[in-house]
């Protein structure tokens, strides 16, 4: 049936969505082994890594293919589109900012493309991008730009969807009553149900970071480009996580999601039910295969420590990582606290969590707050929102280590 499928003219996130299916099945046959071999211990580690690049992976298929036509790379506007942001150089709308005149050229075009300012830097600019080598008969490295803004955070990670939104308050409603399925008997009247929507109305908020630079840096401006691009993307990719999972309205924040405090030290078999079979519930999650886990880096730590027995070589986290989805550890989870700390698990990969992003990073320059060391401020700011549309989705579960 596999084979069938992958003949048929699929979109790639379809593909990638086939492939960890068989990843997670053939993971839950291993993990269903008490005594591995040598060669069984090396195809679960070739697959759990091999997984973990498909997802991330499928969450950038994902975000392709819910971009608008212009924007996609197989139609000739979206080829055209993605040839003028590679040829797009960041440091050049910095160095207009600073001038305080009109940006020219790709950038110039890209800015008009998506209504932005001569101030504004498209979000398209801040892609990641990976130089490649190219074969032996070609005269260039071809870039290759995995699509989405920051598809290597742990938000990607937890499937979290960042749409781009333009002007004003972006809305999402969410189908709260799902239809309830009747068997009436013969001429009985089956019983209808009122459908209900919410909608959620998000206003923009801001992150906002400054940084300053030296005059005599600013005379080199021109080959500076791909540094402020990547400093610019990796600040706010880290801002964007850090609200995310302990924001105001982060996972991890007040009561987002229900508590579920640990009383007692958190043992191996606490572990596995907390963090996996538990958490399995029919819906979200079909198998602990669907499940993934942040964690801060007390609790890995613990963890890790955790074993079921003196004789048996396997901890708590590597059993964790062995039949869930994936375990990852990110420094914005709370640290410890009286021995305990938070962490969040993921059921499925639905859009259960929303956090937009308002299209542009506006750069503000200062050349006089600092003028007396020779020093330039610009401060970038962009606009975000985030919702939890569906708590069923996540779960905060807490852990006790002493």
């Amino acid at each position: 049936m596999a084979q069938l499928l992958h003949g048929v003219n699929m979109l790639q996130s379809q593909k990638l969505a086939l492939r960890a299916s068989e990843i997670r099945t053939r993971l839950a046959a291993l993990a269903a082994v008490e005594e591995m071999t040598e060669e069984q211990r090396t195809e679960l580690g070739n697959l759990r890594t091999e997984y973990g690049d498909i997802e991330t992976r499928y969450q950038a298929a994902l975000i392709a293919e819910d971009k608008p036509p212009e924007h996609r790379r197989d139609t000739p506007e979206g080829r055209e589109l993605r040839a003028m942001v590679e040829g797009a150089n960041v440091g050049s709308i910095f160095e207009a900012v600073l001038e305080h005149r009109q940006t020219v050229g790709r950038e110039k075009e890209l800015q008009d493309h998506y209504g932005l300012a001569a101030n504004a830097v498209p979000l398209a600019m801040l892609e990641t991008r990976a130089v490649t080598p190219a074969p032996a008969d070609v005269g260039q490295n071809q870039a290759a730009i995995v699509p989405g803004v920051f598809p290597q955070s742990c938000a990607a990670f937890l499937g979290v969807d960042m749409p781009t939104v333009g002007v004003g308050e972006a809305v999402f409603p969410v189908l709260a009553t799902n239809a309830a399925v009747h068997t009436p008997a013969e001429n009985d009247a089956a019983a209808e149900t009122t459908g209900s929507f919410t909608a959620d109305v998000l206003s923009p908020a801001r992150l906002q970071a400054s940084f300053f630079y030296s005059r005599e840096d600013r005379a080199r401006f021109a080959g500076m480009g791909e540094a402020l691009r990547q400093n610019l993307s990796d600040a706010l990719a880290d801002a964007l996580d850090k609200q995310i999972l302990a924001g105001t309205n982060g996972l991890l924040a007040g009561t987002n999601l229900a508590d579920n405090d640990a009383s007692a030290v958190t043992t191996f078999a606490g572990y596995l039910a907390d963090f996996g079979y538990a958490r399995v519930d029919g819906t979200f999650a079909m198998s602990a295969a669907d499940l993934r886990i942040v964690m801060g880096n007390g609790t890995y730590a613990h963890a890790g420590s955790v074993y079921r027995n003196n004789s048996v070589d396997r901890n708590a986290l590597d059993r964790l990582m062995e039949i869930t989805g994936g375990v990852k550890v990110s420094a914005h989870v709370p640290a410890v606290a009286s021995n305990k700390q938070e962490a969040v698990i993921r059921r499925g990969l639905r859009r259960d969590m929303v956090a937009p992003i308002w299209e542009g990073v506006q750069l503000i320059p200062d050349e006089i707050t600092k003028a007396a060391n020779g020093q330039i401020v610009v401060t970038a700011v962009m606009l975000h929102a985030m919702k939890i549309l569906r708590a069923a989705g996540f779960y905060k579960q807490q852990t006790q280590h002493a």
